[in-house]
C-alpha cells in the first residue's frame, strides 16, 4: 500500500500550520518533472554560483538589504550549523538560550563549542518561554568575556520578537558576533506590517525558513549576511559540508518563487488585513483569547490560550481546521501568506463553538520540565562515551547520553553530557521523546 500518498490522496484539513504556502494551488503553480534537473550546462551550481543561480540569490539579498543571501535547501537547520560553523571555531564559547532549537545544540555537538546557556523570562500566565531581553544578554557577557558568538532565536516558536537591534549592538560592542536564528520569520521587514526580523537589526547571519511562513516548498530556507566580519569563504564551505552536493532544483525554483511573491507589498497588506477581520471576528469570545497583544510579537502567529490546547485542537479537527501546535498551556495557528479568507471563517466559526463548549483554564502554569543538571562533560563526549540503558528511576545523578526534547518544537529538555535529576524524572516523561525512542522506559546514560 502507498502509505502517505493515502493520506495525501484524501482529505486534509484547513492549514493553520507550516508551509506557508497551505496547499493553496494559486499561491504555488504546479511544477512538472521536467523542472526537475542537476548541474547540466547553463543551469548554474548552488554551491559555486556563478549564473542563474546567483543572480536569483542576489534579487534576494536585495529585497531582505543583505550584503549576500544564500538558498537552502535543507532548511534551517543547514544554515544554523554552517553559520555557527563560520562565526565559531572548534572550542569556543557560545551564548544561547537554553530553549533554543535542536539544531543549535547539534551544531555545538559537531563543532566541539561550549555553551554559555541563558534563560528568556518564562511567561507564568501564557505557559512558555518569552523573548531574550537585552539585560540577559549583557549579564552573560559581563559574567564571561571569552564569549565568541552568541545565538539569538527571534522570532520564537509562538512569534515573541527579541529587540534584536540593541542586542546585536551589545554583542558587537563587545566583539560577539550575532547569529539570528528567524526560522520563523522569514517573511519580517518586507513591509511594514510584519517587522522585527535579524537582518534589519544588524545580525551578522540570520537564517529563516522561506516554507514555514511563505509560499515556498518544505525544505526550503535562506542564509542572509548582514555584515562585513564574515568570512565568506569559509561560509560557502560550511555550506558545503552540512548540506547535499545535490540540491534540488524544484526547492531551489520555489524558492526564487517566494521572493518574487515577497516583493508584492499588496500581499503582506492583503494577508495583515485577513488577520484583522479574523480578529474582529472573535472579539466576542468570553473564555478562548487571543494572547499576545501586549507584548512585541510577529501577528502572523495566533496563540490561543484559556482553555486546554490540546483539547482545543482536537476540536478544531472536528470542523476541518489543523493547527500547528497543541499543548496543554496554548495552541497555535500559524498563518501564512497563503491562507485564504475561507480559512480564518472556518478557524473562527470553530473556535466560537469551542467557547461555549470547552472549560475555562488559567495560570500559572509551571515551566516545561528542562533537566538543569550540571554538565559533567561536553555534548560530543556525552555521545561519543560508553553507555548503558536504564530505566529512569534508576538514573539520578546519571550522566544523559542521549538527546530528550518536545517535539513540536524540538527543544532538547534534556542533553548529552548532563546530570540527570529528580526533578526532571518525575515530570511526564510520556510526552517526550528521545534519540533511542526508549521512553518512558529507559534512558541511556554513561556508564
Amino acid at each position: 500500500m502507498a502509505y502517505i500518498n493515502h493520506y495525501l490522496s484524501g482529505p486534509l484539513r484547513r492549514s493553520f500550520h507550516m508551509p506557508g504556502h497551505k496547499r493553496n494551488s494559486e499561491m504555488f503553480p504546479s511544477i512538472p518533472l521536467d523542472k526537475d534537473i542537476t548541474e547540466i550546462e547553463g543551469a548554474d551550481n548552488l554551491h559555486c554560483p556563478t549564473g542563474i543561480i546567483k543572480a536569483a540569490m542576489k534579487d534576494a539579498a536585495t529585497l531582505w538589504g543583505a550584503k549576500r543571501s544564500v538558498f537552502l535547501v535543507n532548511g534551517s537547520s543547514c544554515g544554523l550549523l554552517a553559520g555557527l560553523g563560520t562565526l565559531c571555531r572548534r572550542g569556543d564559547k557560545v551564548l544561547v538560550a537554553r530553549n533554543c532549537h535542536r539544531s543549535v545544540f547539534h551544531g555545538i555537538e559537531l563543532l566541539g563549542l561550549k555553551p554559555v546557556y541563558l534563560w528568556p523570562e518564562y511567561l507564568e500566565d501564557l505557559g512558555f518561554y518569552g523573548a531574550v531581553s537585552v539585560d540577559t544578554v549583557k549579564a552573560a557577557l559581563d559574567a564571561d568575556g571569552d564569549i565568541r558568538a552568541a545565538v539569538i532565536t527571534s522570532p520564537t516558536y509562538e512569534g515573541l520578537i527579541s529587540d534584536m537591534p540593541a542586542i546585536c549592538g551589545l554583542c558587537h560592542s563587545r566583539g560577539v558576533k550575532v547569529l539570528a536564528d528567524g526560522a520563523h520569520g522569514a517573511h519580517l521587514d518586507l513591509s511594514p506590517y510584519f517587522t522585527g526580523g535579524g537582518v534589519s537589526a544588524g545580525a551578522d547571519i540570520t537564517v529563516q525558513s522561506l516554507h514555514k511562513t511563505m509560499p515556498a516548498l518544505t525544505q526550503t530556507a535562506i542564509l542572509h549576511v548582514g555584515s562585513d566580519d564574515v568570512d565568506i569563504d569559509r561560509l560557502m564551505h560550511k555550506l558545503r559540508v552540512f548540506e547535499s552536493s545535490s540540491p534540488s532544483y524544484i526547492l531551489m525554483q520555489s524558492a526564487e518563487h517566494s521572493v518574487e511573491m515577497a516583493k508584492s507589498k499588496e500581499r503582506f497588506k492583503g494577508w495583515a488585513d485577513l488577520i484583522k477581520d479574523f480578529e474582529n471576528k472573535i472579539s466576542g469570545l468570553k473564555n478562548i483569547r487571543l494572547s499576545l497583544g501586549d507584548r512585541h510579537h510577529d501577528p502572523s502567529k495566533l496563540v490561543f490560550t484559556g482553555v486546554d490546547g490540546v483539547k482545543l485542537g482536537a476540536f478544531l479537527r472536528r470542523f476541518g481546521v489543523e493547527p500547528e501546535m497543541a499543548v496543554t498551556t496554548h495552541l497555535i495557528a500559524m498563518t501564512g501568506m497563503g491562507n485564504t479568507r475561507e480559512d480564518y471563517d472556518a478557524l473562527a466559526e470553530a473556535l466560537k463553538k469551542a467557547d461555549l463548549l470547552l472549560p475555562p483554564t488559567k495560570g500559572p502554569y509551571a515551566p516545561p520540565p528542562f533537566c538543569h543538571g550540571d554538565a559533567f562533560c561536553s555534548i560530543e563526549e556525552g555521545l561519543d562515551l560508553p553507555f548503558t540503558t536504564l530505566p529512569p528511576a534508576e538514573c539520578v545523578g546519571r550522566v544523559a547520553a542521549e538527546y530528550v526534547w518536545a517535539y513540536p518544537p524540538g527543544i532538547p529538555l534534556l542533553i548529552p553530557g548532563e546530570r540527570i535529576t529528580e526533578a526532571f524524572l518525575k515530570s511526564d516523561l510520556n510526552c517526550l521523546e528521545s534519540d533511542s525512542g526508549l521512553l518512558p522506559e529507559g534512558i541511556k546514560v554513561l556508564i
